[in-house]
C-alpha cells in the first residue's frame, strides 16, 4: 500500500495574517489519505498554533529561542535539519523570507528530496534580506507565488527565473465567507444601524495604507455625514496615527475593532470594503469581502488587478492617493443601486477562481508531480462517492 507523502511546512510564526491563514487552510483541506503534513514553526509563536493542534497536525519548534543573526542562525538551521532527518519528509514547503532561508538550507543539509519556497507579496528587499531571499530561491526546486504580478516582481527584483516559479492564486473558504441574513451586525460593533460603514482589514499601518483610508473617510464625510470608518486588525490609536485621526476630524466616526474571530459577521456590518495597500500579493481579506458580496474599492497593486475587474467586480485606484480613493468611494456611494450587482459579480469571481478547495487541489498536483519526479509514488486521489 502506498504511504502518504510527508510534507513539512515551515514558517516563522503563526500569527493572524494572510500567509498564516492561507497555511491553516492548506493544513485543514489537504487530502490526508495522500499527504501527511507536519508544521515547523521556527519561533513557536502565534495565535493560530492552537488551530493547527486542533487539526491534529504534529508541531515542531526547533531552537525557537534563537535569533536569526550569526551563530544563532547557524544553530537554528542545524536544529531544523535535525527535525527533517528525524521526520524524513519527502517535501519541505517553506513560507516567507526567514523560513525560505532556514528551511531551504536545512532541507538540503538533510537531503530532503523536494524543497519549495513561497513568496506571497511584492515587498522590495535590500541588503541581508535580499541575499536571504536569493539563497532561498536558489536552493528551492520550485518557488510558489500567489499572483502573476508577484512572479514578475520576484523575477525582476530577486533574479529568480520565471520558469522556476509557479502561480497558484490565494483561495478562501467560500462556505464560511458567504452572504449572511439581515441582522444588527453594525450594532454588535457599537455602530449605529443607519451609518454607512466603510471598512478595511489590516495588520500593518503604513504599508497597508491606513492613513489614506482615514483621510478618504474624512473627505467623503464632508458630503455624506452618515459615513463611518471601520478598521479591523492590529492598529493602535496612538502616536502619529492618533494625530492623523484627530487632524482629519474623524475620531467620532471611526471604530478600531482590533483582531476579530467573527470575520463573516464583521464583513456583514460593512457596506463597502476598502483595500488601501501600498503593495500586496493577493489579499485574503479582499477575497473574503468579495465572497461576502461587498462592493470593493482597492488600490491597483500586486495581484489585486488579477482579482478586480474595475467597474465590474469593484473599483481600482492608484496606491498612496487618498484623494483618488475618496473619489472612488464617492462614486460607489452615489450609485447604491449598483452595489448588489458589484457584490454578486465579486462573489462569482471568487467561487470560480479563488476558492480554498481549488487552491489546495492545485498544490496537491504540484506535490505529486515533484515527488514522482524523485521516484516517490503518490497514492491516487479517491473520488467522492
Amino acid at each position: 500500500m502506498t504511504q502518504p507523502i510527508r510534507i513539512a511546512y515551515v514558517i516563522n510564526e503563526m500569527v493572524v495574517g494572510g500567509s498564516q491563514t492561507h497555511l491553516r487552510q492548506v493544513l485543514r483541506l489537504i487530502d490526508r489519505e495522500r499527504f501527511e503534513p507536519i508544521l515547523v514553526c521556527l519561533s513557536g509563536r502565534g495565535a493560530l498554533l492552537e488551530d493547527v493542534r486542533a487539526l491534529g497536525v504534529p508541531l515542531f519548534a526547533p531552537a525557537a529561542q534563537l535569533g536569526f543573526q550569526g551563530m544563532h542562525l547557524v544553530r537554528r538551521i542545524m536544529a531544523t535539519a535535525r527535525v527533517f532527518r528525524d521526520q524524513r519528509p519527502v517535501i519541505v514547503h517553506n513560507y516567507l523570507l526567514r523560513a525560505n532561508l532556514v528551511g531551504s538550507v536545512a532541507a538540503r543539509m538533510a537531503r530532503v528530496p523536494v524543497v519549495l519556497c513561497s513568496t506571497r507579496g511584492c515587498h522590495l528587499l535590500s541588503g541581508g534580506q535580499l541575499l536571504a531571499a536569493k539563497i532561498g530561491n536558489a536552493l528551492a526546486d520550485k518557488v510558489m507565488v500567489n499572483a502573476v504580478a508577484v512572479r514578475e516582481f520576484v523575477h525582476e527584483h530577486e533574479g529568480c527565473p520565471r520558469e522556476k516559479m509557479f502561480v497558484i492564486p490565494s483561495g478562501i473558504d467560500t462556505e464560511r465567507f458567504s452572504p449572511l441574513p439581515p441582522e444588527d451586525y453594525k450594532q454588535r460593533l457599537g455602530i449605529a444601524p443607519d451609518r454607512i460603514v466603510i471598512g478595511t482589514v489590516t495588520r500593518q499601518r503604513i504599508r497597508k495604507g491606513v492613513e489614506e483610508f482615514v483621510r478618504a473617510i474624512a473627505a467623503v464625510a464632508q458630503y455624506e455625514p452618515r459615513v463611518h470608518g471601520l478598521i479591523v486588525g492590529e492598529v493602535q490609536e496612538q502616536g502619529e496615527f492618533r494625530s492623523i485621526v484627530q487632524d482629519a476630524g474623524v475620531a467620532d466616526r471611526l471604530t478600531l475593532a482590533g483582531r476579530r474571530q467573527d470575520m463573516p459577521q464583521v464583513y456583514a456590518a460593512m457596506d463597502v470594503y476598502v483595500l488601501s495597500s501600498h503593495d500586496e500579493g493577493m489579499s485574503n481579506a479582499l477575497l473574503e469581502a468579495l465572497a461576502m458580496e461587498k462592493p470593493v474599492v482597492a488600490t491597483d497593486v500586486g495581484g489585486t488587478g488579477e482579482v478586480i475587474e474595475s467597474g465590474k467586480t469593484g473599483l481600482l485606484v492608484p496606491p498612496k492617493d487618498w484623494q483618488a480613493l475618496a473619489r472612488a468611494l464617492g462614486s460607489v456611494l452615489q450609485q447604491r443601486e449598483s452595489w448588489k450587482e458589484l457584490g454578486k459579480a465579486g462573489r462569482k469571481t471568487v467561487l470560480e477562481r479563488f476558492s480554498a478547495h481549488s487552491m489546495v487541489r492545485a498544490m496537491e498536483r504540484v506535490y505529486v508531480e515533484l515527488a514522482e519526479s524523485r521516484g516517490v509514488r503518490a497514492a491516487p486521489r479517491q473520488l467522492a462517492a
